[in-house]
């Protein structure tokens, strides 16, 4: 995982979002075969007090983690067209402690 620069052109993000209701690891995207997953935006905000972060692949470093109170919103715009990037086939993933329902969004790019 690292933060690089680069102009994804207008247009050309994916959006991913969703709910994650599980303790632990819930699976948000997978990339095609051999593609990583590029980001230059992600949010979350749990309806309960929860631990909550991202991870590339299921047991890798959490990162963007914050204890947060019910409806709070956690968001990173990584600006200046920076990104956050995981290795080939590594999926992104949400961990949160405990179970609650989370909603996340990403603006992203397989690469």
């Amino acid at each position: 995982m690292g933060m690089k620069s680069a102009d994804p052109g207008a247009g050309s993000l994916s959006i991913g979002a969703g709910q994650a209701t599980a303790l632990g690891n819930t699976l948000l995207l997978t990339p095609a075969s051999g593609k990583s997953l590029r980001l230059w935006y992600v949010s979350y905000n749990p309806a309960t007090a929860a631990e909550i972060g991202f991870r590339f692949g299921a047991a890798g470093t959490i990162w963007l983690r914050n204890n947060l109170v019910a409806n709070s919103v956690i968001a990173k715009d990584f600006k200046d067209f920076k990104f956050i990037q995981g290795a080939a086939d590594e999926e992104l993933y949400l961990n949160q402690t405990p179970a609650v329902t989370t909603n996340w969004t990403v603006f992203y790019l397989e690469v």
